[in-house]
């Protein structure tokens, strides 16, 4: 794995995910909603609208390489696809019983509830845009290409540890917005995902195996929370 920036660009590209979109906008947001009716209605708007500027930027700084790994992904489609298609059940199958016990003690995942909130509240565009675009470019490029990819030659083991843990608590966070830190435990059911997210990145080193992974996955999720809210009448 090539690292395809300096550092000095990958810290920037982390402080706009990090401090600027995950903590700075919506914090202003918060402010600006309560002092300004146009925030409060349209607060949902301005945050897809910062997600979709911070794409473009990891896009436009990343673009080079992203097209070349997906490049040669196509130049092998039917074989890179099966991959990534197993990766994808073997992950289902060690969630089976992560998530079964999750459930049997009473632990919810926030994270998908709040996704499946957007659905509810008319945010399907927000949910997709979340779950199939800004998720699978940004997330991988953060995780997999930038912090796995820079520890990874000091430290195999620290990279996978860094990236899986990070990967994982940031899926849990909605956990602590909601009142109920218990449900921080449903970061287990992230952790397969992870592992596997950052071993096709390892073994293949092409950005285009995480990002299609992430991709099938999140997919898979948005359809199933759709069918579930038809089937429940929401």
């Amino acid at each position: 794995m090539k690292l395809q920036n300096s550092r000095k660009t990958d810290l920037l590209l982390l402080a706009v995910y990090f401090f600027l979109y995950l903590l700075l906008i919506p914090v202003l947001l918060a402010f600006a909603a309560e002092s300004s009716a146009f925030f409060e209605k349209n607060s949902m708007a301005v945050y897809g609208l910062s997600g979709l500027l911070t794409l473009l930027i990891f896009f436009g700084v990343k673009r080079k390489m992203l097209r070349e790994d997906f490049s040669k992904f196509r130049e092998r489609l039917g074989k890179n696809l099966r991959v990534v298609i197993l990766a994808q059940l073997i992950i289902f199958l060690c969630n089976i019983p992560i998530n079964l016990t999750l459930l049997h003690f009473g632990i919810q995942n926030q994270n998908q509830n709040m996704l499946g909130g957007l659905a509810e509240g008319g945010y399907l565009w927000f949910l997709v845009f979340l779950a199939l675009f800004f998720a699978p470019v940004v997330e991988e490029l953060v995780f997999r290409n930038i912090l796995f990819n820079r520890i990874y030659g000091k430290s195999p083991v620290l990279a996978y540890l860094v990236s899986i843990l990070s990967f994982s608590l940031l899926h849990g966070a909605a956990a602590l917005r909601s009142g109920k830190p218990k449900d921080m435990l449903a970061i287990l059911s992230y952790v397969p995902l992870a592992f596997f997210l950052c071993r096709l990145y390892a073994t293949r080193k092409s950005m285009a195996f995480p990002i299609a992974l992430h991709f099938l996955n999140n997919s898979i999720a948005v359809v199933l929370l759709l069918l579930l809210k038809s089937a429940a009448g929401v």
